[in-house]
């Protein structure tokens, strides 16, 4: 009998993605992996974060810039003593070391953000476990 071959998925939804709990960093907070190290992209890893209404990711910074894009809702983006207002579309870079935080200003709608790191960068920064 010849042996079967496993198929590699191509295609996908990041809802059928595992959920990576990160509720000891954001409450009221989703993450899932998109692309990484066990997925197609050695040198980052792009994750999707759902913030549900009200939720915040603490002020935090660490020594590896970033990239985040916003794909739903609104919210605030915070970098260094800067605010901005963002919404589905909205682009952000954040500079190795430099303070950052994003919320979810909606009452009523999550809102998600693609955040692009490097391998080390996938964890939590205030404790050892994987986070944003």
């Amino acid at each position: 009998m010849p042996e079967e071959k496993v198929k590699t998925q191509y295609v996908g939804n990041i809802k059928d993605l595992p959920v990576v709990d990160i509720s000891n960093f954001i409450l009221g907070g989703e993450k899932r992996i998109v692309f990484g190290p066990d997925r197609f992209w050695d040198s980052h890893v792009m994750r999707h974060l759902t913030l549900k209404p009200g939720a915040v990711v603490p002020l935090h910074d660490h020594p590896w810039l970033h990239w985040a894009l916003c794909v739903g809702g609104e919210g605030k983006f915070v970098v260094g003593e800067d605010e901005y207002d963002i919404e589905n579309g909205s682009w952000m870079h954040v500079p190795s070391s430099a303070s950052h935080q994003f919320w979810n200003t909606s009452k009523t709608d999550a809102l998600e953000i693609i955040c692009i790191v490097i391998p080390k960068g996938d964890v939590n920064p205030v404790g050892d476990a994987r986070g944003c």
